[in-house]
């Protein structure tokens, strides 16, 4: 009689923690964002490859920083080359990346992958950020005036997400005149369930490595930026110099 009162309560006991031992040795999984790019995407991209050449940055008609910025240090040259380059790949030459994809891109090799003309689609989140705090950058000169400083932009996968979410993309001050990109529109796009599409050149920045996780989710970015488009809830998409 004992032994049938005592039972299911002993059995309901061992269940529980047969389970609850199960669930701790099973290792947890977290669904990641990144996909691997096929290899087809990988040689389309190298294949589309553009070397940078790098401008020097005017300003009321004076150069203000040589091509390649200030440093003297040889990577760091390289980098700034590519990130002060002005041309502006045509129209049907961009190859698209989904945001996981880009996100994910191998960092082995990336001289292979950046120089490509890229364009990716997101949502513009935290903020429209103007690097105009000190000490500056050395792809400017370290200048520090809104009209030689790079706007810095987080385009994450879903609307309002954190800056460790994002991948960088960016305007730079050499490129900017050469367009009609107002920042109080771009603001406006911030934070809000508007998908956007950023184009530019693909670039990898090594100098940002250890702030994976933290402040960006890659160190691939676009960058700079050549085209900003904002969904035009059609199904289309509006060039944001248009829309202001």
């Amino acid at each position: 009689m004992h032994y049938k009162q005592v039972a299911p309560a002993l059995l309901f006991s061992l269940i529980v923690v047969s389970v609850s031992a199960s669930s701790q040795n099973t290792p947890k999984t977290h669904a990641s964002r990144k996909h691997s790019a096929p290899a087809s995407l990988l040689s389309q991209l190298q294949a589309a490859r553009v070397t940078a050449v790098p401008q020097p940055l005017v300003i009321g008609g004076q150069v203000v920083c040589k091509a390649a910025g200030n440093s003297t240090n040889p990577k760091m040259i390289a980098l700034d080359s590519r990130k002060n380059r002005t041309d502006i790949p045509s129209a049907n030459a961009y190859i698209s990346l989904d945001w996981n994809v880009l996100s994910g891109l191998p960092s082995k090799s990336p001289d292979d992958l950046q120089g490509a003309p890229v364009m990716v689609e997101g949502y513009l989140s935290h903020q429209i950020k103007v690097q105009t705090e000190p000490p500056g950058e050395s792809t400017n000169c370290n200048l520090l005036n809104d009209d030689e400083v790079d706007w810095h932009m987080y385009l994450t996968n879903a609307p309002n997400q954190g800056i460790a979410d994002a991948i960088i993309v960016e305007t730079t001050p050499r490129t900017r005149p050469l367009h009609q990109w107002n920042k109080a529109t771009l603001d406006n796009l911030v934070n809000k369930n508007t998908r956007v599409r950023i184009s530019g050149w693909l670039m990898y920045d090594f100098e940002h490595a250890p702030e994976i996780g933290k402040e960006r989710a890659t160190v691939w970015e676009v960058h700079p930026i050549t085209r900003m488009e904002v969904a035009d809830g059609s199904g289309g998409w509006k060039d944001v110099e248009q829309s202001h």
